[in-house]
């Protein structure tokens, strides 16, 4: 698994179309510390005048955010590609492991809370969450397995937030 791991990574970066690196950079500069999920989650609680909504939000995101950085990253303790294997990086080099992704977490987290509680935007929320995860791959700073365990995590996280908030929709 490890080895298709750094095999797929490699020809994501060996694949990137020069047009899409500041994209893929501006995505993953938005998905940092979960803050557009924050953002999107205040707007819709404002809207609604439904604190709850922003508390799902802000549950979900510290939880895969506490997860992510505190538990999984020093116990499994694996390099970023950029250290254990050659290719470019665009953008900085972030510091410490690579797995799981906390952008993945963080995305997948919002967007899987923002899927039940604002249902007819529900393909915008996943797109935008998996393109951040994706850019996290694109920019050479995760692998595959980063971004897949990082989406999982995040769902989980939102499935725990909206359950210990109370909330379904």
């Amino acid at each position: 698994m490890l080895a298709f791991d750094r095999l797929l990574r490699a020809w994501v970066v060996a694949h990137r179309v020069a047009a899409l690196d500041m994209v893929m950079w501006t995505l993953s500069v938005v998905g940092r510390g979960g803050m557009v999920w924050l953002g999107l989650g205040a707007v819709i609680a404002i809207r609604r005048r439904k604190l709850a909504v922003f508390t799902s939000m802000l549950l979900a995101v510290l939880l895969a955010s506490a997860l992510t950085d505190n538990v999984f990253k020093p116990l499994f303790q694996r390099d970023r590609p950029f250290v254990a294997m050659s290719g470019d990086v665009i953008g900085a080099r972030p510091d410490g492991a690579s797995f799981p992704s906390g952008h993945s977490a963080n995305a997948f987290a919002g967007a899987w809370v923002l899927s039940r509680i604002a249902a007819p935007a529900a393909l915008v929320w996943w797109t935008l969450a998996a393109a951040i995860a994706y850019s996290r791959l694109y920019l050479g700073v995760h692998y595959p397995l980063d971004v897949i365990v990082g989406a999982l995590v995040g769902i989980g996280c939102g499935i725990l937030a909206m359950r210990l908030t109370g909330r379904t929709t």
